[in-house]
């Protein structure tokens, strides 16, 4: 069972153009609303922001429903011109996106 995963964004030091939303703990089918949530908040609230990070570092699970959420989050920030970056990726995610084929589509930047 999973907790809030996907904390309030926060902050960042990087390039003022750019929002993360950090997920922490199990993404999957109990949370992964939160996380299209944030994004989209992002999104609509920052109409100025380039890039979307989602920062993976605190994930302790991403179950299928947690891809799907991610693919939709890459197709909600490619709709909106924006560039998504997963980043801090656990082992764990990594391989899921390995095995099912979706690190091409997730960590490359969208066609112009």
């Amino acid at each position: 069972m999973s907790t809030s995963p996907v904390p309030p964004p926060r902050p960042t030091a990087g390039p003022p153009r750019t929002a993360t939303v950090p997920v922490e703990g199990e993404l999957d089918h109990e949370s992964c609303g939160e996380l299209l949530r944030a994004v989209a908040a992002h999104l609509a609230a920052r109409p100025r922001v380039d890039v979307v990070r989602v920062d993976c570092g605190d994930m302790s699970l991403c179950d299928s429903t947690g891809l799907s959420a991610l693919l939709q989050v890459r197709r909600d920030v490619d709709a909106a011109g924006r560039r998504l970056l997963l980043d801090r990726r656990p082992a764990h995610l990594e391989r899921l996106l390995r095995l099912t084929g979706t690190a091409d589509y997730l960590l490359t930047d969208r066609p112009d």
